[in-house]
């Protein structure tokens, strides 16, 4: 059992243990950290390979957020492109979107299936902890770097908080990101009945999680490591990985281009991974990235 980065990580396997993953986020200086834990009613591989199903933004977020807003367009620029590579910590997926080529970022780095149950998007995590065949707890570390003009900043303790995925009729919460892909893993049913899939060409990366699940099952029952383990301390320092806004995250910008950009300006808003982020952790988000000042 280890601290850090605000969890507690536990090892149940056999002896020795691996090392807890020392990723570069955990290092980073100058960022607001929330943790944000959701009790979701299904297996947690289904939820896994929602994080190499790249199309799924397309219509999971970005259409389906047009068409919950009650419009019927303009719908989301069409993948053009995909594909996927493995390396030592899993699976990077790539896209070419309409309106882009092969030099966007989300092409030459992609994005990351952390093996074997998490998702990296740059400046948040996600992992998918099995609680029984039927039940996983979705944990999220999410990062925010301050404005420059809030630097140096030091968070004292990292605020963690439990979201809920159902509203008080009982209905599946669809408003935040992650609730929409919690909505897709247990719309296929607590365990998902693989015998009636039929896999397009776009679900090659879940073909190859697949693949590599069963070529590591075996592994271990033949004694062997499985992939994506860290015994040698010396390689366990600020373990990067593929990341498209290293450069935001490590080097920070103002308030001013945090209000410009598309993207992070809503993130000043609304915390957009989970739905119920408490008033007590807003409020301790908008002090750190200097907002107070608009609550007066």
């Amino acid at each position: 059992m280890q601290a850090k980065a605000g969890l507690v990580w536990t090892y149940l396997g056999p002896q020795p243990a691996p090392l807890v993953p020392d990723w570069e986020p955990f290092s980073w200086k100058n960022g607001f950290v929330q943790i944000v834990f959701a009790e979701v009613p299904c297996n947690w591989l289904q939820a896994q390979e929602n994080s190499i199903d790249p199309v799924h933004f397309e219509w999971m977020h970005e259409n389906w957020k047009t068409r919950l807003a009650g419009a019927t367009g303009p719908y989301a620029p069409k993948h053009l492109k995909i594909g996927f590579e493995e390396f030592e910590h899993g699976f990077v997926y790539k896209r070419v979107r309409e309106g882009s080529d092969e030099s966007d970022p989300l092409w030459t780095v992609g994005r990351v299936c952390l093996w074997p149950n998490g998702f990296f998007l740059g400046e948040h995590f996600e992992w998918r902890v099995p609680v029984d065949d039927e039940n996983l707890l979705s944990v999220t570390w999410s990062f925010i770097r301050v404005p420059k003009e809030a630097e140096p900043y030091e968070q004292k303790s990292i605020p963690s908080w439990n979201a809920p995925i159902r509203d008080s009729a009982g209905r599946w919460i669809t408003s935040h990101v992650i609730n929409q892909d919690i909505t897709a893993w247990v719309g296929q049913g607590r365990i998902a009945d693989r015998t009636k899939e039929n896999l397009g060409a776009s679900d090659r990366g879940i073909s190859m999680l697949r693949k590599r699940l069963f070529d590591e099952l075996r592994a271990v029952a033949a004694g062997k490591d499985p992939k994506g383990l860290i015994r040698d301390p010396a390689r366990n320092k600020r373990v990067e990985l593929p990341n498209i806004g290293r450069k935001l995250y490590t080097e920070g910008m103002t308030l001013k281009e945090y209000r410009e950009h598309p993207f992070w300006k809503n993130l000043l808003e609304d915390f957009r991974w989970h739905y119920g982020q408490p008033a007590e952790v807003k409020r301790e988000f908008r002090a750190a990235m200097g907002l107070e000042a608009e609550d007066n």
